[in-house]
């Protein structure tokens, strides 16, 4: 009962010790504005990543099909360029809401206009797909055609469209999809008063559809922009900017399915065996601008924004671990050294100065090549190479803590090493455990950051420094005009700094709160 009110009692006194450290900690300015950065970008690593949807390292990231279609265009600036200086800043255009018919409701927008007859276009929701889908059967050669129309509300042209449509060919029996062929046309129309449809750019989709089995299949189709030579030469003319995305009209995407007997098999008796359908899902298309986001995309078609928002996460998770793991190795080692002396204080410091002399980057370059670019690697890495100055300072301590008359009194009263090592040197030497692990941090960022740059960074995650050395092998385009793709170049580098500097602030804090000398000044 004495033991558990005196363990109550030690326990409340932490309490209102930690209670008094904190009061402390947040009535000086450097710990206050350390705090306020730290919490910061804390929030953003744990909570930020849940708010982006694009893949950081990967190019690609319209979540729908086999997700190959990008997300912007490549090197577009922010999206508020737009708003902020006006002139000729176009954003993205989707031109389908709802690309995975999951919607019902939403099929209404899409015009079943010339379909040809003997072919019928269903809504379906079945053959395990999560979302629905659109069906054609055909009991006939012919063609089946839906479309949406939509508005370009730009006087410029866009940068580039893509599309993609998943697909698969549903028949009663294997032989039939033999005996089918199926060809996918995708053309822009706009109307011009007074005249017919206007043909404008198909995709660059395959001519032939492959039937040969019933799993569905992903198609992912690039162009570039409205003047390229492609479009050159398919008009005949020296500009189609008149014809296509010109100027802000009502334009209609056309979406043609054709299907034909394969006459060299079985006859072509196609029907005999079943009716074929033609399944359409995950129809998207999208016009991309020259401005995205927040921050932009980068030259291969990545958020911007994205990568620095995921880098967070990384820059902290290799900053924190890799100062812990150099503290604790120079902590054990400048206790056993300090207190156990001898011979073993002899070599661990012959050790010790031995890795103080040599080239820190060097070295650390040398040994992520050999062991290879990874986090797991980057965090050893910096994390052994570290410990070196601390371990001196905890030596110093330990040697001055035990000659002290406290020490020599738990000796006397029977007291060994492990226990005066653990329950009176520790605690003595944590204010420097506290102090070195704020101070610590900033290192092992700014480390991993210059790794990357050099291109020696973790390739299998995305951090601020990859982001710059992404930035750097863009090429001489984008080198040569640094300060216009500002935005790529400079928030990483600002996230680096500021990060950094709420850990120092709070280093610079606790020196100021725990050393009794600054103290009393």
């Amino acid at each position: 009962m004495r033991t558990m009110s005196l363990r109550v009692q030690k326990t409340i006194l932490q309490i209102r010790n930690f209670n008094k450290m904190m009061r402390r900690i947040f009535k000086n300015k450097k710990a206050a504005v350390g705090l306020i950065l730290l919490v910061f970008f804390s929030l953003v690593a744990i909570v930020g990543p849940f708010f982006t949807s694009s893949d950081p390292i990967a190019a690609g990231g319209v979540p729908i099909g086999s997700k190959e279609m990008p997300i912007a265009a490549p090197y577009a600036c922010p999206e508020w360029y737009r708003d902020l200086l006006g002139g000729n800043y176009t954003k993205n255009i989707y031109i389908v809401s709802d690309p995975g018919f999951s919607d019902p409701s939403k099929l209404s927008l899409w015009k079943n206009s010339t379909t040809d007859p003997g072919i019928h276009v269903d809504y379906g929701t079945s053959t395990g797909k999560d979302d629905g889908f659109i069906e054609m059967t055909f009991t006939r050669e012919g063609n089946a055609t839906i479309s949406i129309d939509f508005l370009y509300p730009y006087e410029v042209s866009p940068i580039q469209f893509a599309s993609e449509y998943s697909y698969r060919v549903d028949t009663q029996y294997p032989q039939t999809r033999e005996q089918a062929n199926f060809t996918l046309f995708l053309n822009f129309e706009h109307k011009i008063p007074g005249s017919s449809y206007m043909r404008a750019f198909p995709a660059a989709f395959p001519t032939v559809i492959d039937v040969s089995n019933a799993t569905w299949n992903s198609v992912y189709s690039d162009q570039a922009s409205s003047t390229s030579p492609n479009v050159l030469l398919l008009y005949g003319r020296e500009d189609p900017s008149p014809i296509i995305f010109a100027k802000p009209r009502a334009y209609t995407l056309d979406l043609t399915v054709q299907f034909s007997r394969n006459e060299t098999a079985y006859g072509g008796n196609v029907t005999a065996y079943g009716n074929p359908k033609f399944l359409l899902d995950n129809v998207n298309s999208v016009l991309f601008g020259n401005s995205f986001g927040l921050l932009g995309t980068d030259d291969l078609e990545r958020d911007i924004f994205t990568q620095l928002v995921v880098g967070t996460r990384i820059s902290f998770v290799i900053g924190i671990v890799s100062a812990v793991l150099s503290v604790g190795i120079g902590l054990i080692v400048g206790l056993v050294a300090g207190y156990v002396g001898g011979a073993t204080d002899e070599i661990l410091m012959r050790v010790n100065d031995m890795l103080l002399v040599i080239p820190s980057l060097p070295l650390t370059i040398v040994l992520v090549f050999v062991l290879g670019q990874s986090m797991l690697n980057i965090i050893v890495v910096v994390g052994v190479l570290g410990w070196m100055g601390f371990a001196r300072t905890v030596r110093s301590a330990v040697l001055s803590l035990k000659e002290r008359s406290f020490i020599e009194a738990v000796k006397a009263s029977g007291g060994g090493r492990g226990y005066i090592i653990r329950r009176h040197i520790v605690p003595n030497v944590f204010p420097l455990i506290y102090i070195t692990l704020a101070m610590s941090v900033p290192g092992a960022i700014v480390s991993e950051a210059a790794l990357s740059w050099l291109g020696l960074g973790p390739l299998d995650v995305m951090s601020w420094g990859r982001i710059l050395y992404q930035f750097e092998g863009a090429g001489a385009a984008v080198a040569m005009n640094a300060f216009r793709y500002w935005y790529w170049a400079i928030p990483p580098g600002i996230c680096i700094a500021l990060l950094s500097l709420s850990f120092v602030l709070i280093g610079y804090a606790l020196d100021e709160i725990l050393n009794p000398r600054l103290r009393e000044r």
